[in-house]
């Protein structure tokens, strides 16, 4: 637990050596999303996980969840816990984008990094876009859309309030949610989830912003990350994105993540077949091994 200006955030280093391999857990996620990957990487360097704030192990602290904050925050947090780079960075899902902006707020700090089946801060709006293209409609969130939001907020109100009553956290394992699937970790995973009484805060708090920090991505016109040895895998077993077919879905994914991967002269783009969403638990090897190829180039 390290103090990073008035509060502390949890992270969790194994191995040693350099560069440091820090993982960053996508929407919802913590520290222990990388449990499949994190010892084997340790075996060839210093790898470190840790929880944003609210999440996991950690504090939740007073500002907002921006991309700003939270690229200050992990920075503030490897300074005072005197973690120093260079880093790899390894960022899933709404991780991957906070990576990248972490690498155009400190380039001199980053030699690799790894996106793990990363979000593009264009997706939405090429995905609306695609939408009424076909549609022939306007472009942007369908009725439907913004009812099941307004849903999924009102479930989040539901579960903080019961999570600060210590209810949620009487019988964690009968709670619904996307765990490693370690049987021991994912019973962890949901007990640290559970008895963390800011956790639903926090995660209204980053759904909140998501808009907003994908808008700010965009503003920052990544164009480029120089020649980093860079490796973007791209999960394959989707669901198709309403409105669209499979194929329609897997072109328009294809697309976003070639534009990734791209960000570098030393670029590679991977298809995860046998992954969800989740590769680091669907096909942890491909991440590993994609983690050890960024490093073998240094």
């Amino acid at each position: 637990m390290v103090d990073v200006c008035g509060y502390k955030l949890h992270i969790y280093c194994q191995g040693s050596g350099s560069p440091t391999v820090v993982l960053v857990a996508g929407f919802g996620g913590f520290s222990l999303d990388w449990s499949l990957v994190q010892p084997e990487v340790a075996q060839t360097t210093r790898v470190c996980a840790y929880d944003f704030g609210g999440f996991g192990w950690s504090e939740l602290g007073p500002k907002p969840s921006t991309v700003e904050n939270i690229v200050a925050e992990l920075h503030t947090l490897l300074t005072n816990a005197g973690i120093e780079g260079p880093y790899v960075l390894v960022g899933h899902s709404l991780g991957g984008m906070y990576v990248r902006a972490y690498a155009f707020r400190y380039p001199e700090e980053v030699v690799g990094m790894v996106l793990v089946d990363p979000t593009h801060e264009d997706q939405m709006a090429r995905y609306y876009a695609a939408l009424a293209s076909k549609e022939n409609g306007g472009a942007g969130p369908t009725l439907s859309d913004q009812i099941n939001l307004l849903v999924y907020q009102q479930l989040l109100r539901s579960f903080q309030g019961l999570n600060s009553l210590g209810i949620l956290a009487m019988s964690p394992e009968s709670f619904p949610a996307t765990v490693p699937p370690e049987p021991e970790v994912a019973k962890e995973y949901k007990a640290v989830m559970l008895s963390n009484d800011s956790f639903f805060a926090a995660l209204r708090q980053q759904g909140d912003y998501t808009e907003d920090n994908m808008a700010k991505v965009r503003a920052m016109n990544i164009t480029s990350l120089g020649d980093i040895p860079l490796v973007d895998l791209c999960a394959r077993k989707v669901a198709p994105q309403p409105g669209l077919s499979a194929e329609e879905t897997a072109e328009l994914k294809a697309e976003l993540h070639t534009e990734l991967a791209a960000l570098s002269s030393h670029g590679k783009l991977v298809f995860a077949e046998e992954s969800s969403h989740n590769i680091q638990w669907d096909q942890p090897e491909l991440v590993i091994e994609a983690i050890l190829e960024v490093l073998q180039a240094q």
